[in-house]
């Protein structure tokens, strides 16, 4: 019985000199507890890592990448002219387009050295899609056009792909006659409007 009598004495004691819970936390447990779901998940520095960027914002408030940085580099010193587009994210259209010749989804020849260009270099930019739209003149029935204009972008993308460009990262649109760039009634307007057109969609990150 004396046993058993010194060892609560010892347990009560040694309660006695823990500290108590608002000396660890505060007289309000709440003031140390996670706020949201970014504390929890950030909880050394209470907010979420940035991506890095340059800094700099384009014209529509978009952020510049890297990837961003690269592609006007390499647009710039090749002489490929380029709109900047609105929107969230950063796209990039080619002013430049790539030709073909009437009734034909085969690149012209004057087109293939600078689409074999880009293809090379795109292959090392993993952060940038492409979107690749077909068009066509208004020679032939529309229903031919339709179909022309979609084999025309896919035979810019099968480019691409052979130049070891992510089969993934490419989107094709074929648009017909109804989207020309000149007019339909020259023979140079018809040449103008049998093309396709690139955009390139610039990763945030």
């Amino acid at each position: 019985m004396k046993h058993l009598a010194l060892c609560l004495t010892l347990i009560l004691t040694g309660c006695g000199t823990l500290p108590t819970e608002s000396l660890l936390f505060g007289d309000n447990m709440l003031d140390v507890a996670p706020k949201g779901d970014l504390d929890v998940r950030n909880p050394k520095w209470g907010e979420a890592t940035i991506a890095s960027n340059s800094g700099v914002k384009g014209p529509f408030g978009q952020s510049r990448t890297h990837s961003y940085d690269s592609l006007q580099k390499f647009l710039t010193s090749n002489g490929v002219d380029y709109e900047l587009l609105p929107g969230n994210h950063v796209m990039v259209k080619l002013k430049d387009t790539i030709k073909f010749n009437t009734g034909s989804a085969r690149v012209s020849s004057e087109s293939q050295y600078w689409l074999d260009m880009m293809g090379r270099y795109l292959s090392t930019e993993p952060g940038i899609d492409i979107v690749i739209d077909g068009h066509a003149d208004s020679t032939g029935a529309p229903s031919f056009n339709d179909t022309l204009s979609e084999k025309r972008a896919k035979a810019v993308k099968q480019n691409l792909v052979r130049n070891n460009v992510a089969m993934h990262s490419i989107f094709t649109r074929g648009y017909g006659e109804y989207v020309p760039a000149c007019t339909n009634r020259t023979k140079q307007g018809k040449a103008c409007n049998r093309r396709v057109e690139v955009l390139f969609i610039v990763s945030n990150n």
